[in-house]
């Protein structure tokens, strides 16, 4: 591995760490990596958050020998175009754990109190003085945490982040099972199955990562099959629910509300994402923020510093796609 190595990271959503080896660094701050080859020609590392990593990015940078992402997820990632050319493929597993478990149990609590419908209605200061109340603008009176106990929350993609909601779950009295995968032939100790868990479930929190098996695993079937009243918050991977038919379960009734911070295409517009309409009832939606807090930040820095010296040093951790080069 050659002495000196040249760092390009290819967006700023985290500052780099300082690096304990001979080192230059290149931030593109603008988010304009793939117009600017000359900066990735003489790369050996890449370092990225939400730049898409394409086969151009990768023609661009013809020296690179490591992708260090700067957080779980790698689906913005062209995996087969990382095998071919050899290099090794890096992320930051369970840094933003608490910050994305958090953000999950906001989105929840807002949903189910109308907060932000309530907001509105305060605001525009007729509904509430001409009724004296507006509960009547709940189509489903809501539970309590208490009253959860009589149902199901069902946390979809148990990993860290599904240990992590449990865990705060049961802290405010709400009893949690966690589903099987879609489609599978035996439930594991401890679960349920994919089709029960959509019957019998209240509240569903999605933390699944997006690949072949999670695209589209709820659709219209799989919404119309959960109870009138259940709230989905997704807090994983765009793509993961089904955007129109989430759109149209929301219209019709089918399901009491929903709310996601994660959409298929980002940065969401109303051109490419359907939920983009103030007339869908029960929403709410947040821009791919429930990372972010200064936790995460720390977090992310170090495992980073960790990922690359390591690699630098021929131990690499935390590896996605271990390389030749």
């Amino acid at each position: 591995m050659a002495s000196k190595q040249h760092i390009v990271s290819l967006d700023a959503w985290v500052e780099p760490p300082e690096f304990d080896f001979d080192h230059t660094l290149t931030v593109i701050r603008d988010g304009t990596a793939t117009s600017r080859p000359e900066q990735l020609r003489d790369a050996t590392i890449l370092m990225f958050s939400g730049t898409p990593v394409t086969r151009q990015i990768l023609d661009n940078a013809p020296n690179a020998r490591l992708l260090a992402a700067n957080g779980t997820g790698v689906d913005h990632v062209d995996v087969n175009a990382v095998r071919e050319r050899g290099l090794t493929l890096c992320k930051v597993p369970a840094q933003n754990t608490d910050s994305v478990s958090e953000h999950a149990f906001a989105l929840y609590y807002a949903l189910r109190r109308q907060v932000l419908h309530m907001h509105q209605l305060v605001m525009e200061g007729k509904e509430w003085p001409m009724r004296k109340t507006v509960h009547a603008e709940f189509r489903h009176v809501p539970r309590t945490n208490a009253e959860e106990l009589l149902y199901v929350q069902c946390v979809i993609g148990y990993g860290a982040l599904g240990a992590n909601v449990e865990k705060i779950a049961k802290a405010l009295r709400m009893k949690v099972i966690a589903a099987e995968r879609k489609g599978a032939t035996e439930v594991r100790p401890g679960r349920i199955p994919f089709e029960q868990a959509l019957r019998d479930a209240t509240v569903f929190v999605f933390m699944t990562p997006l690949n072949e098996s999670t695209r589209d695993m709820i659709g219209l079937a799989e919404l119309e099959a959960m109870q009138e009243s259940a709230l989905l918050v997704n807090v994983g991977r765009g793509g993961v629910i089904n955007e129109e038919a989430l759109a149209a379960a929301l219209r019709n009734g089918t399901v009491g509300g929903a709310a996601t911070d994660v959409f298929a295409t980002e940065p969401a517009t109303k051109e490419s994402c359907v939920l983009l309409d103030p007339t869908i009832p029960n929403l709410i939606l947040s821009p791919h923020i429930a990372w972010y807090s200064q936790q995460t930040i720390t977090n992310t820095r170090q495992t980073i510093k960790e990922n690359i010296e390591g690699f630098v040093a021929g131990k690499p951790q935390n590896v996605v796609v271990q390389g030749t080069r």
